[in-house]
């Protein structure tokens, strides 16, 4: 007899259901203080290990095909339509954008999307563009799940004639699959973007993330404890102790972070389990009362829909509009769309409505059945068009990523990533400014940094404006004097890692420039110490502030920058976003990445602030008439000033 009884009968299941889609949906919304809300899908998994075990455990003979058609009855018709509508989206109006996702669709309507994103290079991790279908990943894993599974416990019923056999047998699957994501995971690669292809793999893929599923079904061929109301109790109390610790996950989690790889998602695949013997273990009371709430409930019933519309909603409604009024949009938008499809597409199929209805009109004569046969055939047909004309639509092209690739030259290769294959230079096209540029100041422009040695440690938005930031190193410092080190996704953290190297090949400039922080929202006090440590020698060390269109983000960024600068004598701060915020005309349309006019901008000012400590640093008779340093630097205390 296993742990479970009647999953309809289950009281706060779907509760927990729609905690998880919640959490999921937080996350993608952008609010800062759920940063490890993509932990709902783990929930997901877990719950959904439990009562696709279950169910085939009820069965005294699995029949597989009906077992497959009801998986296909209660998955498939709202994948359709998603589909079908993210494909009409593409051809009607994203133009040739649509391209950037349409190889996702025959791959999320086969369930491969996980390993397809991952065959392509595709990152999970890179919030650019409009891949609406990315989310769907997750369905893949499942269905991939569903397809092999019932094998599995048709084997292991053979195989494993004692229940203690086959609990061990489950136990060792799901240890496996989390010691294959730790061992396949490479967080320490000093390049981000191979740290970050490790971490892309062991999220996505199957196996790696089975464990989840595994800990689910290991819940379900557990035996039933002696059911004592004093056990029952104990229960209830640890499940509510389990409830308030994925709470704290979900909140402090980083996606990033060594310790979910390496054990942290087989911590949180055991605290939901233990959420869910807390569920059907007869006289426990907590959590059912807590997560039974009627409203919890219903939005847990309809978790499905929610999951399917939210993304591609979340990526193309109002991009622009930020704040609670956008996420009022999009989330009322949301609402609307999943309730329509679960009462009118959901509900109906799974429950055999369709069937039924077309059962009581027998013979090809009826006009009915000619009308459901012609509309299904119709979308068929349009689903066939639709890709045929996205396939025909031309590759789109990245404003963004080509200037990244044509500034590949500029970059130091000796160090840490391999040469980059750098593809011709696509031009674009100007945009008039709105208001003027600032002059250059002429007693910096003055400033001799001849021989100095600079190195710059950056993200995409420095590796963008790598080439104007060369030539102008060049003219002010010499040739060969500045090293630039910049990477796509490079978050705070790993910026030490840099520095270290530097350190150690003795190449690390006198001077260290250190624009991070748009690629994470949270930058750890003991990570910047450790940073500075190993900068204490260097004369001075210029942190940029961080802009992007993740307001919120960058600017909880931001403050905590402003206020651990200001402990380092040797640290300055030069606010980037304070002086580019009135000049939109610089950057792309994601509001990052800049333009060749605004990286020219952004590489005079950088060298301004240098040669400002510079003049600073110089004796009162050559430097009395130094302009005063501009009004968007915001300093930390100087050497000299103590």
């Amino acid at each position: 007899m296993s742990l479970s009884r009647d999953v309809s009968q289950i009281q706060g299941l779907d509760g927990a259901r729609a905690l998880s889609v919640a959490a999921v949906i937080l996350y993608h919304a952008g609010f800062g203080w759920i940063r490890g809300g993509f932990l709902g899908v783990e929930l997901f998994f877990v719950i959904s290990g439990y009562l696709i075990t279950h169910l085939l455990l009820r069965e005294d003979h699995i029949e597989l095909g009906r077992f497959w058609m009801r998986r296909m009855r209660r998955l498939l018709p709202a994948l359709l339509v998603v589909i079908l509508a993210v494909e009409a989206l593409g051809v009607f109006w994203m133009g040739s954008a649509a391209s950037q996702f349409r190889g996702d669709l025959l791959a999320s309507l086969f369930y491969l999307e996980n390993w397809y994103q991952i065959r392509s290079g595709s990152s999970y991790f890179a919030d650019a563009g409009h891949p609406l279908l990315r989310h769907l990943w997750s369905l893949s894993v499942e269905a991939q799940f569903y397809l092999v599974w019932p094998f599995l416990v048709i084997a292991g019923r053979r195989l494993l004639k004692r229940r203690w056999m086959l609990v061990a047998g489950l136990a060792l699957l799901a240890l496996g699959s989390a010691l294959l994501m730790a061992l396949r995971v490479d967080p320490g690669n000093p390049s981000s973007v191979k740290a970050l292809e490790s971490f892309n793999r062991v999220y996505l893929g199957t196996d790696t993330r089975a464990s989840g599923l595994l800990v689910g079904a290991l819940l379900a061929v557990l035996p039933r404890p002696i059911e004592r109301i004093r056990g029952a109790w104990v229960l209830d109390l640890a499940a509510f102790g389990a409830l308030l610790g994925l709470g704290a996950f979900c909140c402090l989690a980083d996606i990033e972070g060594l310790f979910l790889y390496r054990g942290g998602f087989l911590c949180v695949d055991l605290l939901m389990a233990l959420v869910i013997a807390a569920l059907v273990m007869p006289g426990t009371r907590i959590l059912r009362f807590l997560l039974g709430w009627a409203p919890l409930e219903a939005l847990g019933r309809r978790s499905y829909g929610f999951y399917l519309w939210h993304w591609p909603i979340f990526r193309v409604v109002a991009p622009d509009l930020q704040g609670l009024q956008g996420f009022a949009l999009r989330m009322g938008l949301t609402l609307v769309l999943s309730e329509i499809s679960y009462r009118w597409v959901e509900t109906p199929i799974r429950q055999g409505a369709l069937r039924r209805w077309l059962a009581s009109h027998p013979g090809i004569g009826s006009w009915r059945r000619r009308l459901v046969l012609a509309s299904g055939m119709g979308l068929l047909t349009a689903s066939l068009a639709g890709a045929a004309v996205l396939i025909r639509r031309p590759a789109y092209v990245d404003e963004v990523q080509a200037s990244l690739q044509a500034s590949a030259p500029a970059l130091d290769t000796g160090v840490l990533v391999p040469a980059p294959v750098v593809p011709p230079q696509i031009p674009m096209p100007a945009v008039q400014p709105r208001l003027p540029l600032p002059p250059p100041d002429p007693a910096l422009e003055a400033v001799s940094l001849e021989g100095m040695r600079v190195t710059a440690i950056g993200d995409s938005v420095m590796k963008g404006a790598a080439l104007s930031l060369k030539a102008m190193g060049e003219a002010r410092l010499g040739e060969g004097q500045l090293t630039i080190n910049a990477e796509e996704c490079r978050s705070f953290a790993r910026a030490l890692g840099v520095v270290q190297a530097y350190r150690r090949q003795e190449r690390l400039g006198e001077v260290v420039v250190i624009h991070l922080g748009a690629n994470n929202s949270n930058l750890d006090s003991r990570n910047f110490s450790h940073l500075m440590e190993a900068l204490s020698d260097r004369k001075s060390v210029w942190f940029l502030t961080a802009k992007s269109d993740k307001t919120e983000a960058v600017e909880a960024v931001n403050r905590s920058l402003q206020v651990l600068a200001a402990r380092y004598p040797n640290a300055h701060l030069f606010d980037w976003r304070g002086a580019s915020e009135a000049h939109p005309e610089l950057f792309y349309s994601d509001r990052t990445h800049l333009r060749p006019e605004g990286a020219r901008f952004y590489a005079r000012e950088i060298f301004a602030r240098i040669a400002s400590e510079v003049l600073r640093a110089q004796p009162p008779k050559q430097a009395h008439q130094a302009t005063p340093e501009r009004p968007n630097d915001t300093q930390a205390p100087s050497a000299e000033a103590n």
